[in-house]
């Protein structure tokens, strides 16, 4: 029964089309009259386009052949197909700007793909890192710098949104908008000037990182409390993340996981930065141990199973954090001994006592078992 009366509704809109090319006006019996109206507008617009310039079109002879319909007026018929053809051209539009979107959507998808899968991230390592966990990281291993997942980095306006950011971050489970005050300002602020960095902080972020569904990454409260988002996370709690899981489960993804999140190590923790709340709070020193025990536990397995490029790159990652360490120098040492390189042997000894000199409080005083082994290794 459907596909009967879509057959007939076709045939009455073709035959109805050519009745007004053909300059005659009909109404074929049980036709809705939206079909009337649909043929008026399309062979108004095939006449038009094939006759432009011509003379007018001549008055049309209405048959009528069903008693329930009328004759139409010419001026009725022009007001239809005038409403035809604007309805017609409104669905062709729309049609045009959703495909339009779609195809934007779809390049915008697809860009964001091929910068995840070339991005030099954690997502890639082992392919069992789940990057949807985290989407901001604040790098604190050296100067402080906030990026997105694929390594762009974000522009924070004020140096004190910065400082912000890292505060909040650093103390995830203990942070109220009364002790971010207290610690980034040493004396009273008004409350215009602190709401001014909260909101150019979330500024930043919404610009940059873009913002999130049915969330947000500071959010608003009408309390004392402050919160960062969950995705946004610090290097440094990566490394030590990968370090326990290092330690609990031995195997090679995560001591592969954990040699890549070394990559993060730039320089000592909040470099070139008076951050007075990270070095009273010992969240420096936490770092610099976290980090320094990671290149240790990697150090030692590359020099067992010689592989002395990885030896070289996670020591020289947990020296710049804590210069002059005494077993990474150490590692290196065996490392240059195994590849014959005594010269080298001699450089990382030098290089070594001038990091001990320039640290008073180390006493300017080299160890004598260091320098036992250097001399060891040298006549090997």
């Amino acid at each position: 029964m459907l596909s009967c009366s879509i057959l007939w509704i076709m045939a009455v809109f073709v035959g109805q089309v050519i009745s007004h090319i053909r300059g005659r006006s009909r109404t074929f019996a049980y036709s809705p009259k939206f079909i009337h109206v649909a043929a008026v507008a399309i062979a108004g617009f095939l006449v038009s386009s094939h006759s432009a310039g011509a003379k007018a079109v001549p008055q049309v002879r209405s048959e009528k052949i069903d008693s329930n319909n009328s004759h139409k007026s010419p001026e009725s018929l022009l007001v239809g197909a005038l409403v035809g053809s604007g309805a017609a051209n409104i669905a062709t539009l729309s049609y045009l700007m959703a495909k339009r979107r779609a195809a934007i959507r779809q390049v915008k998808f697809s860009s964001s793909a091929e910068n995840r899968e070339a991005s030099t991230t954690l997502c890639d390592v082992g392919g069992v890192v789940d990057c949807d966990d985290w989407r901001i990281i604040v790098r604190v291993l050296g100067a402080p710098v906030a990026e997105t997942t694929d390594g762009a980095t974000i522009a924070i306006g004020k140096g004190k949104s910065l400082e912000l950011l890292s505060w909040l971050v650093e103390h995830r489970d203990s942070s109220t908008r009364s002790a971010a005050r207290t610690a980034l300002w040493s004396e009273n602020i008004q409350d215009g000037t602190f709401s001014n960095v909260v909101s150019d902080l979330r500024r930043s972020l919404n610009t940059s990182a873009g913002v999130l569904e049915n969330d947000e990454w500071i959010p608003r409260t009408f309390t004392n409390q402050m919160t960062i988002n969950e995705k946004v996370v610090t290097d440094a709690a990566i490394i030590g993340k990968f370090l326990k899981l290092y330690i609990d489960t031995p195997n090679e993804i995560n001591r592969r996981q954990l040699e890549e999140s070394l990559s993060f190590v730039r320089d000592l923790p909040f470099a070139g930065m008076n951050y007075v709340w990270a070095d009273a709070e010992g969240i420096t020193t936490s770092h610099v141990v976290t980090t320094v025990q990671a290149a240790v536990l990697l150090g030692e397995y590359a020099i067992s199973v010689d592989d002395i490029e990885s030896l070289f790159y996670v020591t020289e990652k947990g020296l710049r954090v804590l210069p002059g360490h005494e077993e990474l120098v150490a590692l290196r040492m065996k490392g240059h001994s195994k590849s014959g390189n005594r010269s080298a042997i001699k450089l990382e000894w030098e290089a070594y006592a001038r990091a001990v000199e320039a640290d008073a409080w180390a006493g300017g005083a080299p160890s004598s078992q260091l320098e036992e082994l250097a001399k060891s290794l040298a006549k090997v």
